[in-house]
């Protein structure tokens, strides 16, 4: 006999399977097994085969008032209350940011749960083992996976809530039977296949039912109730109430917040990204175009960890949903990811998943460019190229292509600089036209070997023959020196710019937002300086601020046409 394993009266979603004993919700007491009795039973056999212990038969009989145990009337009908049977454990697998447990005090009456203290707001941790009654709450950015009993992974998304509402095992080591309650967020589960046929899966939402029997689904719930369900694999069941629908692989539903089912929806396909880069080198974020699909309104991409040859998704670190291309996720850390992208059609179904390998490798961040500006015409052997120093590097490397060239063939390609600057010898030989140079960071790691960075974007400047110089005075008139300090910008972006004489930047001596790539530092008085950035784009989203640039100003010395004088040792002269 076919039965759905799902509830009424109480919103989730719900799957299709064979089962001798159909689950539904008792009233106050809880959710309860049905028994039809055969010829033969005995509520100590039923003891055995339901809760795992022939001895607890007495808790039957009390619960369905059986007057003779050892004569039951064929046919009728027997409840085993779900509290009775064995509870089971749960482990976390994975967890990112700071996702809080809670337990149910009323779960806790239990003695086998009683056995651990009752516990509020802990912070969750990879590897603790989590009870029926306890809930999880995940925050932006934050993700967790939940191994079952039954090798079942859960996976909670971002932004969500949810609790374990049932983990019990039928008989001592018998099926699994489990519900979670999704009160808000997103789940994504991967239900292990097993020759069991009373093995229970459930996840219930404000609006409606699932379960299912080994596959693997997604069930979002937003802050107005309304859920929808999508299966990759398998099928599962989905109930609101008491109209219900089969989901097959490929397919999805919604389910209104006042319970209503819609219609069964071919999932939209996998979104093309094969245009997605597969290096990411920005400091700030990890910026991924969103492609263009009919009857999309928004997409879910996730950002999983690939420590190892695993191709899976169970280690998401960061995530969202977009309407506006390009997605950004902020605070990603150097390493190989694996990317996931859903589109999201206008009734809140998810479609079907494209993944993409990504590496991200944006450390030590690239100086930024001080001198010249862009597009600045440069007398050989006049001036050179000079850029910010970066906390983490022990080197530089800054690289010179004529503008129609290529960076594999530099015409000037010098490593390992121990200051972010070309002197203008080094630009005196090439020929006059437009030229590009860009400059990348290099540290030293602690097993001693060199690390570089990213380039940052290459800038235009073009070489052009000059006049003479006159010839040098140190005691003529000397020019107060100002700096620009300018990098690679898009339109529509604000710049957070904060200055302090400290590395820990305790005492801001400039704390202002600019619409443009560039900054000066003329206001400044003459000394030594830190300076970092935080970029907003149009959407109010924030990166990061980069890690800390050195510079310095003062009134230099300097040539009768503006150039600065250094000493023999590369320093610059400054005047007392």
């Amino acid at each position: 006999m076919q039965v759905v394993l799902a509830c009424t009266g109480a919103a989730g979603l719900a799957l299709a399977g064979q089962a001798m004993a159909q689950i539904r919700p008792a009233s106050p007491n809880g959710d309860v097994l049905e028994h039809r009795v055969s010829t033969g039973d005995t509520l100590e056999q039923l003891a055995a085969r339901y809760l795992g212990d022939h001895t607890r038969w007495t808790a039957l009989q009390s619960h369905n008032h059986v007057q003779n145990p050892l004569r039951l009337r064929p046919g009728s009908v027997l409840e085993i209350p779900t509290r009775l049977l064995r509870a089971a454990a749960a482990s976390v697998e994975f967890v990112q940011g700071d996702v809080r447990s809670t337990r149910s005090l009323n779960h806790l009456a239990d003695t086998e749960a009683a056995a651990s203290p009752a516990t509020a707001n802990q912070p969750v941790q990879k590897g603790q083992l989590l009870q029926e009654g306890d809930s999880l709450k995940v925050p932006a950015n934050g993700f967790v996976s939940v191994r079952l009993a039954d090798g079942s992974l859960v996976r909670v998304q971002s932004e969500s809530d949810v609790q374990l509402r049932q983990m019990r095992r039928k008989g001592r080591a018998g099926s699994l039977q489990s519900v979670l309650d999704l009160r808000e967020g997103g789940v994504e589960a991967s239900v292990t296949k097993q020759a069991q046929t009373e093995r229970r899966f459930e996840i219930r939402t404000p609006a409606a039912s699932t379960s299912v029997r080994g596959t693997q689904f997604l069930v979002l719930t937003d802050a107005q109730g309304q859920t929808a369900a999508a299966v990759d694999e398998g099928s599962v069941a989905v109930q609101s109430g008491q109209p219900s629908t089969l989901l097959k692989p490929g397919q999805g539903v919604a389910v209104s917040a006042d319970g209503k089912l819609g219609k069964t929806t071919k999932m939209l396909p996998a979104p093309d990204i094969t245009f997605w880069p597969a290096l990411a080198e920005d400091a700030n974020w990890v910026s991924l175009p969103l492609p263009t699909m009919s009857g999309a309104v928004r997409y879910q991409v996730q950002l999983a960890e690939q420590k190892d040859s695993k191709q899976d998704l169970n280690q998401i670190v960061r995530g969202g949903m977009f309407q506006q291309s390009p997605a950004r996720l902020t605070g990603v850390a150097d390493g190989d990811y694996l990317v996931s992208i859903r589109a999201i059609d206008a009734n809140g179904i998810p479609g079907a998943r494209s993944t993409h390998h990504l590496r991200v490798k944006a450390t030590p961040v690239p100086p930024l460019y001080e001198s010249p500006e862009p597009d600045a015409v440069i007398g050989l052997g006049q001036r050179g190229l000079e850029c910010t120093k970066v906390n983490q590097a022990s080197a530089y490397r800054i690289q010179v292509i004529p503008a129609d060239g290529n960076f594999a063939q530099p015409a000037v390609d010098a490593n390992l600089l121990q200051d972010c600057s070309l002197p203008a010898q080094a630009l005196a030989q090439l020929p006059v036209g437009d030229y590009l140079w860009r400059v990348a960071s290099i540290r030293t790691l602690a097993n001693g070997k060199l690390d570089p960075g990213p380039f940052a974007p290459a800038q235009r400047m073009k070489l052009a023959e000059a006049p003479r110089s006159p010839e040098l005075k140190l005691d003529g008139a000397t020019g107060e020196g100002s700096r620009n300090i300018r990098w690679a910008g898009e339109e529509g972006h604000r710049y957070h710019i904060v200055v302090a004489q400290d590395a820990g930047f305790a005492q801001p001596v400039v704390d202002t937002w600019l619409s443009e790539p560039q900054w000066t530092t003329q206001d400044l008085a003459p000394g030594h300086y830190y300076l970092q950035m935080q970029v907003e784009d149009r959407n109010g989203l924030r990166s990061n601020f980069t890690p800390a640039r050195q510079f310095q100003t003062g009134n230099w010395v300097t040539t009768g046409d503006g150039q600065t004088l250094s000493s023999g040792d590369g320093i610059r002269l400054m005047r007392q």
